[in-house]
C-alpha cells in the first residue's frame, strides 16, 4: 500500500484496494483470509504484485545496483520471473547476495531450486568444452535459451520452446481433442482448434524457434486425424483424405511472428 500511494492519492480508491487485500479467497469451498500478500488467483493480484516488484526490484536495480558494479549489467523481468545479465563473476556474486537481502527486507524470497547463477555468452561453448561439460542453458518465459552461432560463426542467442512447456502443450491439446470430438460438431470446435494453434504460434513464434513451432503444428495435425477417426465406427479418414480436408478447412501454419533481427543491411 505504501508503494501504491506513491502514484495514487485518491483515498476512496486506496480504501477499496485495502479492503480487497483483506477480503481473502475461496479454496475448496472454504474462505481463506491472509494478512499478507495478494489474494491467490484474483484478477487484481498480478497488477498489484507488478507494482510492488517495480519498486522493490526494478527501480532499486536501476538506481542502486547499476551504480555499484564495475561492468555491464541489465535486468529483464516479466511478472515475477526475471533474468539478471552480468559481465563479471564477482559482480554477479555480490548482486545475488544483494537480491536476497533486498527481497528479505520486503518479505519475499528467491526460489531456491528455480533460481541459479550460470556462465553464459560467446565463450560458454569453448569453456564448456575445456571443462568437459555441456554448455549452460536457461529457461525464461517458456523458452529455453542457449548459446548458438550465426552463419558467420559469431555468437548469437538461440531459443526454442522448453521441453517442459512443449510436453505440457501437447498433452493439453491431446486431452482437449479427445474430450471435444464427440461433444459438438466438427465445424464448431474446428474454429476453437484454429484459435488454439494461432495463440501458440503468436506466443512461441519468435526468432530461432521455427522448428519447435513447426513440430507442435505437425503433432497437432496427427492428433486431429487420430481423434477424428475415433469418433465412431464409420469409414476412417486416411492421410490423403485428411490432407484434402485441410485444404478446404485450413489451420494456421507455423511462422515466425516476432522477428528479433533486422536482416536489412
Amino acid at each position: 500500500m505504501e508503494f501504491i500511494r506513491v502514484r495514487i492519492t485518491d483515498t476512496a480508491l486506496l480504501n477499496l484496494i485495502g479492503k480487497f487485500l483483506k477480503a481473502g479467497y475461496i479454496d475448496d469451498g472454504q474462505l481463506v483470509k491472509s494478512d499478507k500478500g495478494t489474494p491467490q488467483g484474483s484478477i487484481l493480484s498480478p497488477m498489484l504484485a507488478n507494482i510492488f516488484l517495480h519498486y522493490v526490484l526494478d527501480e532499486w536495480f536501476e538506481t542502486t545496483v547499476k551504480s555499484h558494479v564495475r561492468g555491464y549489467c541489465e535486468l529483464v523481468r516479466y511478472a515475477d520471473d526475471f533474468v539478471c545479465v552480468v559481465k563479471y563473476v564477482d559482480d554477479a556474486e555480490r548482486i545475488e547476495q544483494a537480491l536476497k537481502n533486498r527481497f528479505e527486507k520486503y518479505g519475499l524470497e528467491i526460489h531456491p531450486t528455480k533460481s541459479r547463477r550460470i556462465t553464459f555468452g560467446r565463450f560458454e561453448r569453448e569453456n564448456a568444452r575445456k571443462q568437459n561439460r555441456k554448455p549452460n542453458t536457461f529457461d525464461f518465459l517458456g523458452l529455453t535459451h542457449y548459446c548458438d552461432t550465426s552463419r558467420k560463426g559469431n555468437f548469437k542467442l538461440g531459443r526454442k520452446t522448453s521441453r517442459k512447456k512443449f510436453s505440457a502443450k501437447c498433452r493439453e491439446m491431446n486431452d482437449w481433442l479427445k474430450g471435444i470430438r464427440n461433444l459438438v460438431k466438427t465445424k464448431d470446435w474446428w474454429k476453437i482448434l484454429a484459435a488454439k494453434l494461432r495463440g501458440h504460434i503468436q506466443y512461441y513464434g519468435v526468432s530461432e524457434n521455427y522448428a519447435s513451432v513447426a513440430k507442435f503444428y505437425k503433432l497437432t495435425i496427427k492428433m486431429v486425424q487420430k481423434w477424428l477417426n475415433r469418433r465412431s465406427q464409420k469409414r476412417k479418414m486416411n492421410w490423403a483424405r485428411f490432407t484434402e480436408y485441410l485444404e478446404h478447412y485450413p489451420l494456421p501454419k507455423p511462422r515466425i511472428v516476432h522477428k528479433f533481427y533486422d536482416c536489412r543491411m
